[in-house]
């Protein structure tokens, strides 16, 4: 069998392509360098913000800068493309009309794997919330859903932008804090962290929380040949 090659949009942000790329090698089932799968991982870290450019409407001036990401793995001749970024997954099907590539979507394959007997709460950027980005998924499969209210949106913001984005802060009681409102005064059985700069929380607070980017691993992996393990 032919190997395949992923093709991966990285920068949003750096860590969090970081942590995607070693979750990869982590999660694939290899003896021998060969076993990895191959890859091309482009750090395009001056994109523009997602949630910037979704509540100012420059939605047509990212989507010129990412075109330039497409044409390149084009180039490469990747078979499939991993965006390790949720918020970036609201312009999806306009970035897929750029191209015959398939687009791994890491929405879509977190929600297809959740129990809809669980109540599951969202903690993710303003863009994504706004743009009703897991919503539409969440209604899809009966999925039955929480959002936070504004005071503690804003809280979520400023753990990904103020502490993670602008300093690589990741205050466990901060986030802590931020996840009980979710647990134990919303009655949450579970909460996604919609957000990659919030996997980083992830092996501290395992039991009830949801990280999509597993699924983008899993799914990463699998379609490029590879053999997915725990």
């Amino acid at each position: 069998m032919s190997k395949n090659k992923l093709g991966i949009i990285g920068g949003m942000g750096p860590e969090a392509t970081v942590n995607f790329y070693n979750r990869i090698v982590k999660h694939t089932k290899a003896s021998k360098d060969q076993d990895h799968i191959d890859m091309i991982i482009l750090n395009h870290a001056s994109l523009m913000d997602r949630t910037y450019a979704i509540k100012n409407n420059k939605k047509s001036e990212f989507l010129n800068q990412i075109s330039e990401d497409i044409k390149i793995l084009e180039y490469a001749e990747v078979d499939n493309i991993a965006i390790p970024c949720n918020t970036c997954h609201t312009f999806l099907e306009d970035i897929q009309s750029m191209t015959s590539i398939p687009i791994i979507n890491m929405i879509e394959e977190t929600c297809k794997s959740l129990d809809n007997r669980l109540k599951i709460g969202l903690m993710a950027t303003e863009g994504t919330i706004n743009s009703n980005l897991y919503q539409k998924w969440f209604n899809k499969f009966n999925i039955n859903y929480f959002l936070p209210e504004s005071s503690i949106q804003n809280k979520i913001m400023e753990i990904i932008y103020n502490d993670a984005k602008s300093n690589g802060i990741y205050d466990n009681n901060k986030f802590e804090m931020v996840l009980k409102y979710f647990i134990n005064q919303n009655n949450c059985d579970l909460v996604i962290l919609g957000c990659t700069e919030l996997s980083q929380f992830k092996n501290e607070f395992n039991e009830r929380t949801i990280d999509p980017m597993d699924y983008l691993v899993k799914a990463s992996i699998e379609r490029t040949n590879g053999i997915y393990k725990l």
